[in-house]
């Protein structure tokens, strides 16, 4: 961090000698300098405010840090409920789980959230379709112990039209319409190092393609049609994660199963993907509890008999307010009705003469605004009344409040209506203009903050007008709770009641709000880190933080690309190697993702291409004179050059120097001595020199193609 000079490092005794000390050079017939003098009471007062300045000057208040760590781009993080994924078994028919149901472990909830539809379906059994492995497995096998791979364990070239799928025999039927859920446990054990996660949001070109179908009856069609993948967190079995999918059709029985496939369409996999588990009825739950929620409706979002329908526990077992576009806000009617259905997990809300008062909008419009709230906070819903003075403050006494679960209804008086608006929510009030409608929730202090009709707008005079339409609780750091913790639903669905609740995987991401001091020491990490792609050493960086990806090697190769005039432009060529492989090619979807992530931090006049390694294959010939102990079938020589070449190979171009090799063969404990060794080269290498050594291309990666070695026992040459 840049040292700030101290600007009050004067008493004020210390600032009234020093002024003392000028007035005899300012005005030498001024010389009663006693306290009683009424010039010197003035020149105390000027000390004093001098003083009060300096003090002023030097105080860094809390919301100037913020300001100072904005302009660095840093930014608090806010507090965060974990993450884990639930299992549920034992149904006894398909239920509907509404959003943010509330699943407990002791105090504290986690909460769903998605709507989920729960089948009562098991897998019978998989069917595995490759060139490496045609069978039936039964479903129990699925245990953890035995690792199955998806679409076969090697893709050769000459198996690259085969088909390669994934069947999935179902004991009952999927229904149609709904969103499903299967949950994937995908075994990463294919490199030391991990692959990059891909976060939420981000742009991925995906490194394969998979097709889903469902044998049954669509448009009065018999067959195979395809399922639509709502969400693929898996990113096709990169990552243990859920499928999302819907059925658009009506699944029918063959053979006395139900079935769904995925076959593989685009292969650029850089290891096979390998499963150990395929488990239906998982979703996502995040630990957060939610008090009070809204929903805003457009015309489109009508079902037929002018009805809104919604599935969300709030919704389902709390109370509600209703709101009509109105005079450019919302405007509270309670000339509705609602129908809460707790078996189905839906809640319908209907307008009366909403018919007539929908003509004016189009299918795009928001027209309603429901809010939702628990029956235990239904009296803390209205946070308080506008004054119409600047700077209000309201308290509220809520602990662990969700950063961003809070939003706020204001309302003002306009042609004889009370008409809410949503205020948006800043952290101050520094960029807020005169008519922002922003406030400031500060949760240490407990308050909330409106401006002063300068920087933000004031709440209205009214009654009541200020209400909270949104409220969530977390419990940041303390719900990264483990595995299998969470036992128990908060619901009146009999079925759902009698079902079983698994936790398989801790919680995860749940953290607390970050302070000052911790970003300010963030900030001073800044420093160290350019935030653009500058050295050898940032490119590297930035390309194996590419998301998704995973990578062996990294060699960035300034001013060196072959075909362009380096003297004219700035070029870079960037080496990658994904595995192990011997002869690929750089997969389309690498370069894309490695060159989408170097546009962010790249130079405008810098030129970059992403190639792969130039593979040049050893074929190791000679005589070896081994000892009498030796034994030719163990390969311990064998063994030990390709460890050698492996070595080599964890910088790209490298030169292969035979001396090397020779001295490191002749040290062998049983080895008496090489007679002779030869290494010939095959492939795109430049140049063997006359002492044997190998040069190859900057992105060169070596494999032993052949080893072709003669062993003779000592003891037939000496007789030992």
């Amino acid at each position: 961090m840049i040292e700030l000079e101290n600007l009050n490092d004067q008493s004020i005794e210390d600032i009234l000698e020093e002024a003392k000390k000028q007035i005899t050079y300012l005005n030498s017939d001024w010389t009663n300098h006693q306290e009683s003098d009424p010039g010197i009471t003035l020149v105390e007062l000027f000390v004093w405010l001098k003083s009060v300045q300096h003090e002023y000057l030097n105080r860094i208040l809390p919301g100037v840090k913020h300001k100072f760590l904005n302009l660095l781009d840093i930014h608090l993080k806010r507090n965060n409920g974990a993450l884990t994924l639930l299992e549920i078994s034992d149904i006894t028919q398909n239920i509907v789980i509404p959003k943010n149901t509330r699943w407990k472990t002791n105090n504290m909830v986690f909460e769903n959230i998605n709507q989920q539809m729960l089948i009562n379906s098991d897998i019978l059994s998989v069917e595995f379709d490759n060139p490496g492995y045609v069978s039936e497995e039964e479903y129990y096998k699925f245990d953890n112990s035995r690792i199955f791979y998806l679409f076969g364990e090697n893709f050769r070239e000459a198996d690259k039209y085969l088909p390669r799928s994934v069947t999935i025999n179902f004991s009952k039927e999927i229904p149609g319409g709904e969103v499903i859920n299967l949950y994937f446990d995908v075994c990463d054990d294919n490199s030391n190092t991990s692959r990059n996660k891909i976060p939420d949001g981000s742009e991925f070109d995906e490194i394969a393609e998979v097709k889903w179908e469902y044998y049954g009856i669509q448009n009065d069609v018999l067959g195979w049609h395809p399922i639509d993948i709502v969400k693929d967190y898996t990113h096709c079995f990169l990552f243990t994660g859920i499928v999302r999918f819907r059925i658009n059709g009506k699944m029918k029985l063959i053979d006395g199963v139900y079935l769904i496939r995925f076959s593989l369409v685009k292969n650029e996999y850089d290891f096979p993907p390998k499963i150990k588990n395929i488990i239906p009825n998982v979703f996502y739950a995040k630990q957060e509890i939610t008090k009070c929620d809204n929903i805003i409706i457009k015309k489109k979002h009508l079902k037929d008999d002018f009805k809104v329908e919604t599935s969300s526990h709030i919704f389902i077992y709390g109370n509600c307010d209703v709101y009509i576009k109105k005079l450019g806000g919302w405007v509270e009617t309670k000339n509705f009705t609602v129908d809460k259905n707790i078996d189905a997990g839906i809640f319908t809300l209907k307008i009366d003469n909403i018919d007539e008062i929908i003509d004016n909008y189009s299918d795009e419009d928001e027209f309603l605004l429901i809010v939702a709230y628990d029956k235990d906070i239904e009296n803390k819903i209205v946070l308080g009344d506008g004054t119409g003075s600047s700077s209000q403050i309201f308290e509220f006494r809520y602990e662990n409040i969700l950063y961003d679960g809070v939003e706020l209804l204001v309302g003002e008086e306009k042609e004889g209506e009370t008409v809410f608006h949503k205020w948006t929510r800043v952290d101050n009030f520094f960029s807020s203009k005169k008519y922002d409608r922003h406030y400031v929730l500060d949760e240490q202090k407990k308050v909330v903050r409106f401006g002063d009709h300068h920087y933000g707008m004031a709440p209205r005079l009214g009654k009541g007008n200020i209400k909270f339409c949104k409220i969530k609780f977390c419990e940041g750091e303390h719900s990264n709770i483990n595995q299998g913790m969470i036992n128990k639903v908060e619901t009146k669905n009999d079925i759902l009641k009698k079902c079983r609740i698994f936790q398989i995987c801790s919680a995860v991401g749940g953290r607390d709000n970050e302070t000052v001091e911790r970003a300010a020491a963030r900030a001073a990490v800044l420093f160290n880190d350019c935030g653009r792609a500058i050295t050898s050493q940032d490119y590297t960086n930035i390309v194996k933080s590419t998301p998704g990806l995973i990578f062996k090697n990294v060699k960035v190769l300034p001013n060196y690309m072959p075909g362009e005039d380096c003297t004219k432009q700035n070029c870079i060529t960037i080496a990658v190697r994904w595995n192990d492989k011997v002869g690929l090619p750089l997969p389309k979807s690498y370069e894309n993702n490695i060159m989408r992530q170097l546009n962010k931090y790249r130079l405008i006049n810098t030129k970059i291409k992403v190639v792969g390694p130039e593979y040049i294959g050893l074929i190791v010939s000679g005589e070896v004179i081994v000892k009498s102990f030796y034994r030719p079938e163990d390969k311990l020589i064998e063994k030990y050059i390709q460890k050698f070449v492996d070595k080599i190979n964890l910088d790209l171009g490298r030169v292969f120097h035979f001396g090397d090799l020779f001295g490191e063969l002749d040290k062998l404990n049983y080895v008496s001595y090489l007679e002779r060794l030869r290494i010939t080269p095959i492939g795109n290498y430049i140049e063997k020199t006359v002492s044997e050594d190998i040069i190859v291309p900057p992105n060169g990666v070596y494999y032993v193609d052949k080893i072709d070695l003669n062993y003779i026992k000592s003891s037939e040459i000496y007789g030992d």
